[in-house]
């Protein structure tokens, strides 16, 4: 174990391609909405530090380009995350019905990591349509088992950091309390 960090954790973005995965990511580290954006080839990866609950953690975000190219090698990249993402753009709801495959993905290859859906760019969503779209992916949340549906704003910077403390304080309590499949310590 590193004396630097309680903890290293490799936690996966996936999602269609154009959702908001890097930009979410972009919002998170840096607290600043970037505008344009460069297609993921293959994979990017981020690092941030953070210390929460007197821990100090680093997390190693894995950026998945959800294009179908790269479909054939995701599976080895979601291969050991203790904790995914699935991101889908609230305002073209079609993206949503694509989160299967990818929550898919991540049962098959890190079966005991927790996994969020998030809905972003929630900032283009009419209020007349976020309870439509909300209910369709908690009804997902409930059908998948996955952990809990966010929606976010990279652009307004709404539950985006909510989004990730909510994955580092599940982690941290299957850590502490030795939920079957946990993130240890490194």
């Amino acid at each position: 174990m590193s004396s630097q960090y309680d903890f290293i954790w490799k936690i996966v973005v996936g999602g269609q391609g154009g959702v908001g995965k890097t930009t979410i990511l972009y919002r998170f580290i840096h607290n600043e909405f970037l505008e344009d954006t460069k297609l993921t080839v293959g994979v990017q990866f981020h690092t941030q530090n953070l210390e929460r609950q007197s821990r100090k953690i680093s997390l190693v975000l894995w950026d998945l380009g959800g294009q179908e190219r790269f479909r054939f090698i995701q599976p080895q990249y979601v291969h050991g995350a203790v904790g995914g993402f699935v991101c889908f753009d609230m305002s073209r709801y079609m993206t949503l019905e694509s989160t299967r495959e990818w929550i898919d993905m991540f049962r098959q290859n890190a079966p005991a990591a927790p996994v969020v859906i998030v809905g972003t760019k929630l900032d283009l969503v009419s209020e007349a349509e976020q309870q439509t779209i909300m209910d369709a992916a908690n009804q997902l949340v409930a059908e998948t088992g996955c952990l809990a549906f966010i929606p976010t704003s990279s652009k307004l910077g709404i539950n985006v950091n909510e989004c990730i403390y909510y994955m580092v304080d599940t982690l941290l309590y299957n850590a502490y309390y030795g939920v079957q499949g946990a993130a240890t310590q490194q």
